[in-house]
């Protein structure tokens, strides 16, 4: 960033314009004496004074244009070499000149100023625009400090010294709460404590602490001080009003950003906690309610074979015993997801990929699918020839089992399941078919969300027939979702003609490994 003039009086070396204009005026006077009159001359040193007015101070413009009337009088005013003035027009004259050329001169180089502060605060306001952004490319607070440290010392040529808060309203010196760039000494730090507490800058030029050597400055928020800076070896005749403005407004753009990140940050930790809380509270509902059931299912049945299994039938037991497996594993299947949602999504990283065959992990879903439900019919089309894919078969498993699950929960005993897997381009897709009642266009993503479910009826304590296999916390979809995340692959719905719903995964397709063949031996 470029440093702002530290001083309102233009410097010497762009003085000469000035110089250079009021000499040229003169020689234009010697070569125009006898041929125009003393009016005419007089407008050349008027114009002399109003341009170089431009380059030179009010003083400097004044000083030279009074003194270009009395050279005026001295060489070219009857009597010449003399400052008597004969004719009375000749002295109006010269009063007149000298109070248009003083007149012109001030308000030239008054307007020269004016462009100059001007120029100094658009100047100073494209600083403090560009230490903005550079204080939101997110650094962290050490960077920042570091940073606002670098641009005051090229600013006021000067070593500076910057407490930073972590904490609001942190004032004390524990190394957890703040941070100290910089080597101030003793004396310094505890101004540097004392300006967070005041909450005002100290020192020259402040009217506070006017006799100290450093100027402190806090890092100025809305609600509170995230710091101060201390200007070691200031005084108020090195620095001017402006610099300390200056100074002050970059303090302040820290102080901003420091609270504005704060703030961030808490919005983020509070809206992470009610999610938190969200998550908790729909869990325990959905689990007082779903696994109310399973769990009353498998104490009457234990019940029973326990206190009357004397009087029960070897049929009545194996019924019961039925009961218990079913409940148990329904149970187990809702703990898995649940549990499996929550390490996706805790620690999605720690996924264990590898080469895999789709038609092994298929065929491992099938068993599974058919050891629960032997009476359904499923209809499996693996083409020849498919890519292997790399994953944590574990997870693809599960996702396929959870599939299959809702196709048969939500659709008549009598109906087909469909599974059907194609390559497309760089992808393979796999579609699992239904032929029940289908879903809704307004639910095809919210399905995909926990705890959702189309049908919250069936999480009532209901274990009649009709209900008994729709029951569940509505984690199943999430789960797939969350390991079709973790692998690149993309999940979504269609409706199936003429009813139904078709799950399709579109898995992504790696560089495939190189097969070692086996050497043949000669």
């Amino acid at each position: 960033m470029s440093q702002p003039n530290r001083h309102l009086v233009p410097k010497l070396e762009i003085r000469w314009p000035g110089v250079a204009i009021w000499l040229s005026a003169w020689a234009l006077l010697w070569a125009c004496d006898g041929v125009l009159n003393l009016g005419n001359l007089a407008l050349l040193l008027v114009l002399a004074s109003a341009m170089a007015s431009m380059w030179l101070s009010a003083t400097a413009s004044v000083v030279l244009s009074a003194l270009s009337v009395l050279g005026f009088n001295w060489w070219f005013v009857p009597p010449r070499f003399t400052f008597h003035v004969h004719l009375h027009q000749d002295l109006l004259l010269l009063v007149t000149m000298l109070g248009v050329s003083v007149m012109v001169s001030y308000l030239m180089a008054r307007l020269r100023l004016a462009a100059e502060r001007e120029s100094q605060h658009a100047q100073s306001a494209q600083q403090l625009r560009a230490l903005s952004e550079q204080f939101r490319e997110g650094l962290d607070l050490s960077a920042q400090g570091r940073l606002l440290q670098s641009v005051l010392q090229t600013s006021v040529q000067g070593t500076v010294s910057v407490l930073l808060l972590r904490e609001p309203n942190a004032l004390n010196t524990q190394a957890a709460a703040s941070s100290l760039i910089g080597h101030p000494d003793a004396q310094d730090t505890q101004g540097l404590w004392a300006c967070v507490k005041q909450f005002a800058a100290m020192g020259p030029g402040t009217g506070r602490y006017e006799n100290q050597g450093t100027l402190f400055l806090p890092l100025r928020g809305p609600s509170c001080a995230w710091g101060a800076v201390a200007l070691h070896d200031v005084s108020s005749l090195s620095l001017s009003a402006f610099t300390r403005h200056t100074a002050q407004q970059m303090c302040d753009v820290l102080g901003l950003e420091i609270e504005r990140a704060h703030t961030l940050q808490l919005a983020q930790h509070a809206k992470e906690e009610a999610q938190s809380q969200s998550l908790r509270n729909t869990l325990l509902t959905s689990i007082s309610h779903d696994y109310r059931t399973p769990l009353a299912n498998l104490m009457g049945a234990a019940s029973a074979i326990h206190d009357q299994g004397a009087l029960l039938s070897a049929q009545q037991i194996t019924d019961l015993a039925h009961t218990v497996l079913l409940e148990a594993q329904h149970l187990n299947r809702m703990t898995t997801n649940t549990l499996q949602l929550a390490r996706l999504d805790a620690a999605p990283w720690q996924v264990h990929k590898d080469w895999e065959s789709l038609q092994e992990v298929v065929g491992a879903v099938l068993s599974k699918t058919r050891l629960r439900y032997p009476q359904r019919q499923i209809d499996v089309v693996l083409p020849a020839g498919l890519p292997l894919i790399f994953c944590d078969a574990m997870l693809l498993v599960q996702l396929l089992d959870n599939l299959v699950e809702n196709a048969i929960k939500y659709s008549p005993d009598e109906s087909l399941i469909q599974l059907h897997a194609q390559r497309q381009g760089d992808t393979i897709e796999v579609r699992v078919i239904d032929q029940g009642p289908g879903i809704p266009d307004a639910w095809k993503d919210k399905v995909f969300q926990a705890f959702e479910r189309i049908h919250p009826q069936a999480a009532q304590a209901d274990a009649s027939d009709e209900t008994q296999l729709r029951r569940g916390v509505g984690v199943g979809l999430a789960v797939c979702q969350a390991i079709a995340k973790v692998h690149g692959a993309k999940i979504w719905i269609q409706d199936t003609q003429p009813h139904g719903a078709t799950v399709c995964v579109a898995w992504p397709v790696d560089v495939q490994p190189e097969m070692n063949s086996p050497s043949s031996e000669v």
